[in-house]
């Protein structure tokens, strides 16, 4: 089955190919290389009156927890809960999974 999902993708995929001219890493780098051809290299243009912002504040390249001026008891207590809200995931959806395969059902005819 994981094999005909995979040939099924590739076959949906490669059309899309055919007709486009080029794969979708060739056209990200080829628009990225526009963009970065048409802005400033340290600013962005913006109405008079208002501060110029960098072009990173327009890249999502905000701060992160590593480098907040949160303690490091802080950080530990969001990690901590975060891993901990993820295990509890897990373990709920391990344990509520319905296993109807002929297998474990004992209907197999091999």
């Amino acid at each position: 089955m994981k094999r005909v999902c995979a040939i099924a993708l590739v076959a949906c995929l490669s059309p899309l190919t055919a007709f486009a001219g080029e794969g979708l890493a060739a056209s990200g780098a080829r628009h990225v290389q526009e963009i970065a051809a048409t802005q400033p290299a340290t600013t962005q243009s913006a109405p008079a009156g208002v501060a110029a912002k960098p072009v990173a504040a327009f890249q999502g390249q905000g701060g992160n927890l590593s480098r907040s001026s949160m303690s490091k008891g802080k950080k530990t207590l969001i990690f901590i809960g975060l891993a901990a809200i993820a295990v509890g995931g897990i373990l709920t959806i391990d344990r509520n999974v319905l296993d109807v395969t002929p297998s474990t059902l004992g209907t197999r005819q091999d």
